[in-house]
């Protein structure tokens, strides 16, 4: 079995609109109903849990009645950060998976993920136990102390963005967890970077610098644009 655990537990006080990102009306439709469509309408997916900011559960009920989303089988409470939401997702679904079921984590503002990314995590996961969504850096890297002054340039080639879906194995997600309890790992933004808090090694499938991540009102105007690009050009394969 293959589960979405979508992410939609953050407040971002810096976001600066009215509702918190995740709920964000586009188009008439919320951005975290454009993520749950992108996993309702994959044929590999066979079940979805939100870990949801409280205090919204009872609304993305009500979205999936309303978009058909009958993949949402389970809404929790969830954390304080990605790694919190994810602890208290893959908790919950310890006695209703396998082990080896493929557990897929995603940021429930990165809307406009694709099939083909959804499809390549799952496979590397496969694999490897993991499969997380990451692409090469096309720009110059500098590290910096303030965010004024650079102090040193990195190789581009050295340096790789992390995305989500984050793809693992059930019994894998629940080790690495344990182990970063035990070692009082917290805080963490995303199960990747716990694992690699844990000195172990991350196995990489593809993104997209389409893969947007909506942090900020430029990004809402961003998904826009390219939300339209992408009907315009369904439309012409017509």
């Amino acid at each position: 079995m293959n589960v979405a655990l979508i992410l939609a537990g953050g407040m971002d006080p810096t976001f600066q609109m009215s509702v918190p990102k995740q709920f964000v009306n586009v188009f008439n439709r919320p951005v975290i109903v454009y993520t749950l469509e992108a996993f309702q309408k994959h044929k590999d997916i066979d079940a979805i849990m939100v870990a949801c900011l409280n205090g919204w559960q009872e609304m993305v009920n009500a979205y999936a009645r309303q978009f058909n989303v009958d993949k949402l089988k389970w809404i929790v409470s969830g954390g304080d950060d990605g790694q919190a939401s994810a602890r208290i997702g893959i908790l919950a679904l310890k006695d209703l998976c396998r082990a080896d079921d493929v557990i897929i984590l995603h940021d429930s503002i990165r809307p406009f993920v694709s099939e083909d990314i959804i499809t390549d995590s799952i496979r590397v996961c496969r694999i490897h136990g993991m499969g997380v969504a990451a692409v090469r850096t096309m720009d110059t890297v500098m590290r910096t102390k303030d965010g004024q002054v650079g102090t040193e340039s990195i190789s581009r080639y050295s340096i790789i963005r992390v995305q989500t879906p984050q793809a693992y194995r059930m019994d894998r997600l629940l080790e690495i967890h344990r182990k970063a309890v035990e070692m009082g790992i917290v805080g963490q933004v995303d199960t990747n970077s716990v694992v690699s808090r844990l000195g172990e090694p991350v196995y990489f499938s593809k993104g997209s610098d389409l893969n947007l991540k909506i942090n900020t009102v430029e990004d809402v105007e961003m998904f826009k644009a390219l939300y339209k690009m992408q009907q315009e050009a369904q439309k012409e394969e017509y």
